[in-house]
């Protein structure tokens, strides 16, 4: 009986994502800023409980294939063209980014410096669940796509490193800077490499096939095969995930009877819409609209340190003034950030205040910042 009332919740969620997702076309907004927006004002009035626990379904059941479509989609030459602005994105300025954070709330006192970093490296990268949704709604150039994308991916990475490392540090593990940098490091460069090698096995065995629904299988469980195997090493299954989807690109690129090419990716699309209308619906009920009030000046604290810091980071790294507008406006956060913090373990110090920032964070830039990223785009197009 608990099987079947899951998949009759999990049934109403969808149904809900599909009305609301319709409505948001109707009213021309992101279906992203709708379904949050939606969900956090029904959670507030019904509190439906979800059928799934939101971390771990997101961590492990929902992130991997949608870290792999999107990765799967992104113009590569594009991506080797903006290389530099992406990597310098991902890792330098997502870890400035935490410590900007970190370094703020411990010096004015809001929060002890463990919990900081904890909260900085939570917030300090933009969601590329969000991000994506977003931008496949709205008339993005190819250029500024790539960017946005991968630099999503590659922070969003960079940051669940980040967060382990907070973890440890608050659990008095005592671990030194240069230990942490290597641990981060190995954890990314190693989980880049998982991926593509899992991604070679796939390659072989699609050379016996040309049925299209085997091919689609053989993504489906490259997605989910990479990010776990990784995970399980303590490697980055963010990275590993979309490692293994670029690899296997460009490996079927030289590859001629790879005929169903655009069915794979129209499985892939429908996927990837489903997936995310869950998200965002099951992002918004698990918002508490009466927490975001509960820390009022360490959410505006850290609010406005990340966009002062986003700010920087975009006109550095972006020479093009309407990309860089473009890339501070997509700085969203969205369902990683708050399925990080609902992580938390129940005894970490200053819990609830994490989670009420983060709670504040999510809502503010994913609905608002978010419904402003159509008109920053129209006005560039312009």
């Amino acid at each position: 009986m608990m099987l079947s009332s899951s998949v009759a919740s999990f049934t109403i969620l969808l149904a809900a994502a599909l009305v609301l997702s319709i409505a948001a076309e109707r009213l021309r907004l992101p279906p992203a800023v709708v379904l949050t927006g939606g969900g956090a004002i029904a959670g507030a009035l019904w509190h439906p409980a979800l059928p799934f626990a939101f971390g771990p379904a997101l961590l492990f059941a929902f992130l991997p294939p949608l870290i792999f479509e999107a990765a799967w989609t992104i113009d590569v030459r594009a991506l080797r063209r903006h290389i530099a602005a992406i990597a310098f994105l991902a890792v330098p300025g997502t870890v400035a980014g935490a410590l900007a954070v970190a370094a703020v709330l411990a010096w004015t006192g809001l929060l002890p410096w463990s919990a900081a970093l904890i909260l900085g490296a939570i917030v300090c990268a933009t969601d590329p669940v969000a991000v994506t949704a977003i931008f496949r709604r709205l008339n993005v150039h190819p250029e500024t796509r790539a960017i946005v994308e991968a630099e999503s991916i590659g922070n969003d990475g960079v940051a669940v490193v980040l967060y382990g490392i907070g973890l440890e540090l608050a659990a008095g593990g005592g671990v030194a800077w240069y230990h942490a940098i290597g641990h981060g490091a190995i954890a990314i460069v190693m989980g880049t490499i998982a991926g593509a090698v899992c991604a070679v096995p796939l390659w072989l065995g699609l050379a016996a096939t040309q049925a299209s629904e085997y091919e689609v299988a053989g993504t489906v469980a490259l997605a989910f095969a990479s990010y776990l195997i990784a995970t399980a090493f303590g490697w980055s299954g963010i990275f590993a995930s979309a490692s293994a989807a670029i690899a296997l690109r460009a490996l079927l690129r030289g590859r001629p009877h790879m005929q169903h090419l655009e069915r794979v990716a129209g499985f892939w699309h429908a996927a990837a819409y489903m997936t995310n209308a869950v998200v965002f619906l099951a992002t918004g009920l698990s918002i508490s609209l009466v927490r975001i009030a509960d820390a009022p000046v360490l959410a505006l604290v850290v609010l406005a340190t990340m966009a002062l810091v986003r700010v920087v980071l975009a006109l550095v790294a972006v020479r093009d003034r309407a990309q860089s507008a473009v890339v501070f406006a997509a700085g969203v956060r969205g369902a990683l950030p708050l399925a990080l913090a609902l992580a938390l373990p129940a005894t970490l110090a200053y819990r609830d205040s994490i989670i009420d920032a983060v709670f504040a964070v999510v809502i503010v830039t994913l609905v608002l910042q978010g419904g402003v990223l159509r008109l920053v785009l129209n006005r560039v197009a312009s």
